[in-house]
């Protein structure tokens, strides 16, 4: 008979695994992102060799640790160089950066005595997600349904450490790119704002009136918020109808300006012909004929010179005159002064303008920069840049962890396709877009945060926080007070501390302490909050077949948040949970070329097969129509067609479950409560064998590393209570 135990993977190899990857590449990660650290004049450098790093033997062993209430823990030694090159000198160190908490063969760790353990938490793998959403619209306030009910579309950009950006489209189809804080700006003006030209953002997206939409709207809104002494622009039902109404207004400004220029050239004519010294008639009458002017001169002429006599009059002509002379002179200078004046503030303004418009793009060029091309400030990591090019077809290298101009772009011309109907929307709760973060990966966050302080207290030692620097109150060769270990110990005493996914370990059974270990959480920073989590991420998908256990959950509030990984699920390189599989030919399973790990967004793709089928010695399967799994569906099919078919019964559920003789008889409640409570069961003095077993509890606790185990195959040859003794060949 088949034996399914053999194939069942090591049971603490998940938390194992990723602490080994952060030993290996993490740390040397996270450090070659901070290197180097340099002054504000840069005339001093710390250059650190992550790949050089040394982890000495611990200073108690695991026995000691738990009997002196120590931790497990090795020192981390470094080469730093500091170069000055002022001096032009170079000094090389082996520093000791942090006491790193080490896991035990166990797959825990033991800090201050206690054994802790660090839950695997499935969050939203970073990439693009396109989302619909239902808008309703009520009639009145007290209608219980709604009059009308619109789809509409949007994009969520989730990053690993940033800020996520939503790429959404309005009821009129206008496109606005959103931030969590902050109000919507228009897509266009976000793409321009990345560093791409118009024509090239209007030629390469399906539909490019739905960008200008939205830059229509803000111009609309623009104008009402002026005052209403200005031109408004008029309402228009088409942006094509809004860019010539644009264009006309603008003619029409132009036509204005010239038109109150030619008018107060008339009037300044019409004053120095006549001799008019008064502002009033200028600034109101604009159009007068010159019977109204001469009328009005030749009153004035008559009431002044009422009392003259004939002989004083050549006398009077000639003081009006020179008095004309004057006041021409006046105001002909009075103009010039102003003419000068206007034309030096005008110049000056321009030159305002021109500076303020300058100093406003660098200001949005740097907002970009630092928001989504910063290494530093935002970061998709190479599984959310490999998720994007795969999804929007794109060729970016998977070193290139920062938002581009060009991934924007795509996005939005895929959004403006789905509208049409060319894709579908993502499945948010599909397991191929969650990925499981490990003990390891959280590990390096936390190494990541301390490493960033220690940065910080390095710079601000460099350039003495304001008074002498560093090297003019310390000689060169004493830097061990530059570098302390106080901020990455400080971060991890922090992270074992109060972190919710840090834990101690449930060892009242070898069972409890190996569910434990296998333990899946949605909850935790970056995770889902049991308050607001719908049934939605409470329920079980399809894509959970092989990968989470339906059964195991606790009961309250955390259900369905809180789940364990089945008996022979994996977690691949990018965090994905994968599932074995035989692969089936023409009706025929090859066992002979062994397992297929497969990950959830492959598995959809192919008709796998329940796995407690009986084939016949050559491992043909029945001829007649069996009960097959395609993506979502559950249906019966043909032999021929099949592609996969599962490894074991045990495939579906985990480890405590799978204690269960006779599962397939229960109710899932009723299972639900034996595996909690089975993890409840204190040992016994004297220890039986279980009445009824399943064979798996012997595999249980050897991997939970309770039993003994030998380092070499053989033969016992004699034992007792105090001795073992084994012939090997």
């Amino acid at each position: 008979m088949y034996n399914y135990n053999s194939y069942i993977p090591d049971l603490v190899e998940i938390q194992r695994q990723g602490f080994f990857y952060l030993l290996e590449k993490g740390i040397v990660e996270e450090i070659s992102k901070r290197n180097p650290i340099t002054c504000f004049e840069k005339q001093i450098e710390i250059f650190f060799y992550p790949q050089y790093y040394r982890l000495t033997k611990p200073f108690y062993s695991i026995q000691q640790a738990i009997f002196y209430k120590k931790s497990y823990v090795s020192k981390l030694y470094i080469p730093v160089q500091l170069t000055d090159r002022k001096t032009k000198r170079i000094f090389l160190k082996w520093m000791l950066l942090a006491h790193f908490p080490l896991m035990t063969n166990r797959g825990h760790f033991l800090l201050n005595g206690s054994a802790r353990v660090i839950i695997n938490q499935l969050v939203r793998s970073p990439g693009i997600y396109f989302r619909e959403n239902m808008h309703e619209i009520f009639s009145n306030k007290w209608s219980e349904k709604p009059s009308t009910t619109f789809r509409r579309f949007y994009a969520d950009i989730i990053c690993l450490k940033g800020t996520w950006l939503r790429i959404e489209c309005d009821k009129d189809f206008s496109m606005w790119a959103k931030m969590k804080k902050g109000p919507k700006i228009p897509l266009l003006w976000f793409l321009l704002g990345m560093g791409l030209s118009e024509k090239y953002i209007l030629n390469s997206v399906y539909k490019p009136m739905n960008l200008l939409q939205s830059f229509t709207k803000e111009m609309e809104k623009v104008q009402k918020s002026k005052s209403s002494k200005e031109l408004k622009y008029p309402y228009v039902s088409n942006t094509k109808q809004a860019w010539e109404q644009i264009q006309k207004l603008f003619k029409l400004k132009k036509t204005l300006q010239k038109f109150y220029f030619l008018k107060k050239n008339k009037e300044k004519t019409k004053t120095f012909a006549f001799g008019q010294s008064s502002t009033k008639i200028e600034s109101k009458v604009f159009f007068s004929e010159s019977v109204s002017f001469d009328s009005s001169l030749q009153k004035q002429k008559n009431e002044n010179n009422v009392f003259s006599s004939n002989n004083e009059s050549f006398f009077t002509q000639t003081t009006v005159e020179t008095k004309k002379k004057k006041t021409t002179e006046k105001k002909e200078n009075l103009q010039k002064n102003k003419k000068q004046k206007t034309q030096k503030l005008f110049s000056q303004n321009k030159e305002k303008r021109v500076a303020s418009k300058l100093e406003a793009y660098e200001l949005g060029r740097k907002w970009f920069a630092n928001k989504f091309m910063n290494p530093r400030t935002y970061d998709l990591g190479k599984q959310g840049r490999w998720l994007i090019n795969k999804k929007l077809g794109l060729t970016i290298p998977l070193e290139q962890t920062t938002l581009t101009a060009l991934d924007v772009l795509t996005a939005t011309d895929s959004l403006m396709k789905i509208e049409d109907g060319f894709f579908e929307i993502d499945d948010i709760d599909h397991l191929k877009n969650k990925r499981v973060r490990t003990a390891g990966e959280a590990l390096q966050e936390i190494f990541s945060i301390g490493f960033v302080r220690l940065e910080k207290s390095i710079y601000l030692k460099l350039n003495g926080n304001g008074q002498q620097s560093f090297f003019q109150k310390n000689s060169f060769f004493n830097f061990d007070s530059l570098i302390s270990t106080r901020p990455i110990n400080g971060a991890f005493r922090e992270f074992f501390g109060t972190h919710p996914l840090s834990q101690f370990m449930d060892q009242i059974n070898p069972l409890a302490e190996i569910t434990h270990k296998r333990r899946l959480s949605s909850l935790g920073p970056g995770g889902v909050s049991r308050d607001t989590a719908t049934l939605a991420i409470r329920g079980i998908h399809p894509s959970h077949y092989g990968r989470i256990c339906p059964i195991e959950t606790p009961e309250g509030k955390n259900t369905g948040l809180v789940n364990s990984i089945t008996t022979y699920s994996k977690i691949s390189f990018q965090g994905f949970l994968e599932s074995p599989f035989y692969k089936v030919y023409k009706g025929q399973v090859q066992k002979n070329l062994g397992v297929f790990y497969l990950s959830p967004d492959k598995d959809d793709r192919f008709q796998t097969a329940t796995p407690d089928l009986n084939l016949t010695p050559l491992g043909f399967l029945p001829k007649k129509p069996i009960p097959v799994r395609i993506g979502k569906r559950f249906v019966r099919m043909k032999t021929h067609k099949l592609a996969l078919m599962g490894v074991s019964p045990l495939q579906m559920i985990s480890v405590a479950t799978s204690f269960i003789p006779f599962l397939e008889h229960d109710d899932a409640n009723r299972a639900l409560m034996g595996s909690n409570m089975q993890r409840q069961a204190v040992p016994l003095i004297r220890l039986e064998r279980p009445l009824i077993g399943t064979g798996l509890e012997a595999r249980v606790v050897s991997d939970s590393g309770h039993a003994i185990l030998a380092k070499t195959s053989g033969y016992i040859v004699y034992s007792s209570g105090s001795k073992i003794y084994l012939y090997t060949i």
